[in-house]
């Protein structure tokens, strides 16, 4: 499972530096291309000092997001719990980051994105939800099947012993 959990978070801190450094040379601060937010500019001193701590921020809010997928392999929690402690970790660390980072400028930023990823998790949970509950169903079916099927067989060799004797 650690292994498992390593690779996650390079491939997370991966995955997050490209969409955090992506995003952010996305956006333009008054028409100029502007790869870091001025925010974090000030706050750095300067523009390279600025995309360095993004991209380092940006990784470990990716490695920290995708290590903690591991969650999802405590079997003895269920997925409701699990998706909830998931999503606060996420949810969590993304206010302090993207304020720092300038992603979210107000509260109603924070609160819009906050709102953004519980909806995203909920409707992630409820189609994991409905799609365990359906195979569920099928298994359940399947056994009750193969249960009647071997009472049918040993009533039917029952039947032949006592014919035979």
């Amino acid at each position: 499972m650690l292994k498992k959990t390593l690779i996650r978070v390079l491939i997370g801190f991966v995955v997050g530096i490209l969409m955090g450094d992506g995003i952010a040379m996305m956006t333009t601060a008054g028409g100029d291309f502007v790869p870091a937010s001025p925010l974090l500019i000030g706050l750095c001193g300067g523009f390279w000092q600025a995309f360095t701590v993004q991209t380092l921020l940006s990784g470990l809010y990716g490695a920290i997001t995708f290590g903690c997928i591991t969650l999802y392999d405590i079997e003895r929690w269920p997925l409701a719990f699990t998706s909830v402690v998931h999503c606060l970790i996420i949810v969590l660390l993304h206010i302090p980051n993207s304020l720092f980072l300038g992603w979210s400028q107000t509260v109603w930023d924070v609160l819009i994105m906050a709102g953004l990823q519980v909806a995203a998790y909920f409707v992630i949970w409820l189609i994991l939800y409905l799609t365990y509950r359906k195979q569920v169903k099928e298994l359940n079916e399947l056994q009750q099947h193969l249960q009647d099927k071997t009472k049918n067989s040993m009533k039917g060799d029952l039947s032949n012993e006592e014919t035979a004797t």
